[in-house]
């Protein structure tokens, strides 16, 4: 549909994986919305939301590096 190359829409969507920092203002989103409803809620979901981003920050790197070399971006 875009007409774009072949090594671009098939590893571009493993190259977007290290963008996780909006998930981080969501959370400050999530918890001012949750103080109102139940802070007992807070640390939970902010703890699993934070973690999972640092998870992700983790792996998400190494596969988008792997995504560039795939798709010849990367010479080594």
């Amino acid at each position: 549909m875009t007409k774009a190359d072949p090594t671009v829409t098939k590893y571009l969507g493993f190259t977007l994986l290290p963008h996780s920092g909006v998930s981080l203002v969501f959370t400050g989103i999530a918890v001012s919305t949750l103080t109102v409803v139940d802070a007992s809620l807070v640390p939970i979901i902010s703890g699993i939301i934070v973690a999972a981003a640092i998870i992700n920050e983790i792996i998400a790197v190494i596969v988008a590096k792997f995504a560039f070399k795939w798709a010849g971006e990367i010479k080594e």
